[in-house]
């Protein structure tokens, strides 16, 4: 008889640790609302920003730095850039055709002193002559591109193109001055057709790329 009663508490206590193991892995698969939220807590995708958003957002970030955006009608730009124009008595001109696909920027520069004597904007899809150019010789500084900003730097204001911006330096030379001739004289003109065209320049004269900062000494 006693042998029996060990035997038998054995088994009970065999059957009630076997319990209590059940209950503990139910307690854990079941926590309390909110605790599986804060462990699989799921990252917000990221937004990839499109090439437009981009561009506002650097266009913010000028204007906050103090670039105003500008509207800019064909012709001499306006006296925030220190340049007075210098006019001629001759009547002659440089016509420039400016296609569709790009704004233009065009310093005349003196070829002898470096000196710019006009500085003219001309929008896309539109024809300006610049006329009375003093006589000399002349090439040109060009800048191309869309959105024409405008800031005060050291007193002088510059000016830029901050969509699809291009600058090139003309390397062929305008001579203004009058050609005299045994029958008399002959008053220079020239013509000149410029467009942006899949981001390469379309245009009848020679020039080569400068820098932002060139064109606008």
């Amino acid at each position: 008889m006693k042998v029996f009663c060990s035997i038998l508490l054995v088994m009970l206590f065999s059957l009630t640790s076997c319990d209590n193991r059940t209950t503990s892995s139910e307690i854990e698969n079941n926590p309390e609302n909110g605790d599986l939220n804060n462990t699989f807590t799921e990252q917000p995708p990221v937004v990839e920003l499109t090439p437009e958003q981009k561009f506002q957002q650097e266009k913010e970030k000028l204007i906050a730095n103090g670039w105003q955006e500008q509207d800019v009608a064909n012709g001499q730009l306006p006296n925030c850039y220190n340049l007075k124009p210098k006019k001629g008595k001759i009547d002659n001109s440089l016509e420039v055709y400016v296609g569709s696909g790009t704004d233009v920027a065009i310093k005349v520069m003196n070829l002898e002193n470096e000196k710019c004597v006009r500085y003219v904007f001309i929008n896309s899809g539109s024809t300006y002559s610049i006329k009375n150019i003093p006589e000399g010789r002349y090439y040109l500084k060009i800048a191309y591109g869309k959105d024409w900003l405008s800031k005060v730097e050291n007193g002088q204001c510059v000016g830029k193109f901050i969509r699809n911006p291009m600058y090139e330096k003309g390397e062929d030379v305008m001579d203004f001055n009058i050609q005299y001739t045994a029958g008399g004289y002959s008053i220079p003109g020239f013509r000149l057709q410029l467009d942006v065209i899949s981001s390469d320049i379309s245009n009848s004269f020679s020039s080569h790329n400068i820098s932002e900062n060139d064109f606008n000494q």
